[in-house]
């Protein structure tokens, strides 16, 4: 490898036509610069300056050099203003994997309240269930998942990535408005006999874990990753169902309700980053998610007991 710092030298011999003049320049001695040249030119193999009168010239190769450290040392400058913009915010950019309820709810004002902070950083989103946002992130294809787990499981470790957690998200029972139990309280067991609807993978597996501990194994007809079209399942009577709140408050169907019914836990919603030091776009993300995440507990536009009725809003 050559040595860009002689190579600053020996552009500023070229600049000047003189060893001396090159050394007043860079406040070196005359020696310590005929000495990084010397040193240069036993790395390249071949002369890079020749004796002109009082000064020197470059050789043919001498003057190839210095084009090349030019350009070279253009590209580092560009560098530095490229990085400095970075680190101030005037540039950047994160990619973030994040599953759907969370791309709909948390996701918006986080990226709103980002580009007023920072206009030029440019955020790039890939639609991901935990698993694949997890499975990008390791492959370096994401900067940012954001992911969820229920309650009763381990969480996603790696020693690789660190935690950001955003909120706790409750899980609740929704029946078609005309169910005979719709006006609750509502015991998960009085469901044994109910088709049921259900969403993600993990979704299905609380699913199964929360009835399994009040003696039943759910009759899942229905599977599908789109809460709305559950929802409509339900309020046609076609199956009962268990949503997550911040689903419920990204739509509530009419004709559904949602009883008082045990609790049936929570999904926990974090964001995971490589381990170490952040780059300052993705430092500035995780604040707006936290910001945008519910201080409380999520879901809680529409509440227990709520039926949404024909025309849109709740009601008790």
């Amino acid at each position: 490898m050559l040595d860009l710092h002689r190579g600053r030298i020996l552009r500023e011999v070229a600049r000047l036509g003189s060893m001396t003049a090159a050394a007043r320049s860079l406040a070196y001695t005359q020696p310590a610069v005929s000495h990084h040249i010397a040193r240069l030119e036993a790395e390249v193999g071949t002369p890079l300056v020749v004796r002109h009168g009082r000064g020197v010239r470059l050789t043919e190769a001498g003057r190839i050099l210095v084009e090349h450290v030019e350009d070279v040392l253009a590209r580092m400058d560009d560098a530095e203003e490229q990085i400095a913009a970075i680190a101030g915010l005037r540039a950047g950019r994160v990619r973030i994997a994040v599953f759907p309820t969370a791309a709909a709810s948390l996701l918006p004002p986080a990226l709103a309240g980002l580009r007023a902070r920072a206009p030029g950083v440019t955020v790039t989103l890939v639609d991901a269930e935990p698993p694949q946002a997890l499975a990008a992130l390791r492959a370096g294809d994401a900067d940012v998942a954001v992911v969820f787990n229920h309650e009763y499981l381990p969480p996603d470790t790696d020693a690789r990535f660190r935690e950001v957690e955003l909120c706790h998200d409750p899980i609740r029972i929704v029946l078609p408005a005309a169910h005979p139990l719709a006006a609750g309280p509502v015991r998960l067991e009085d469901l044994a006999e109910e088709t049921w609807a259900s969403g993600c993978a993990r979704c299905r597996d609380h699913l199964n874990w929360a009835c399994g501990r009040a003696g039943f194994v759910p009759r899942i007809a229905f599977a599908s990753d789109d809460h709305v079209a559950v929802q409509r399942l339900v309020a046609h009577g076609l199956a009962v169902t268990a949503l997550p709140g911040l689903a419920l408050g990204l739509h509530s169907e009419p004709g559904v309700t949602i009883p008082p019914a045990p609790d049936l836990g929570k999904r926990r919603i974090a964001a995971l980053v490589p381990a170490g030091t952040r780059p300052p776009a993705v430092a500035a993300l995780l604040d707006e998610l936290a910001a945008a995440a519910p201080s409380g507990t999520a879901g809680d536009a529409v509440t227990e007991g709520d039926e949404v009725r024909p025309g849109g809003g709740a009601g008790r």
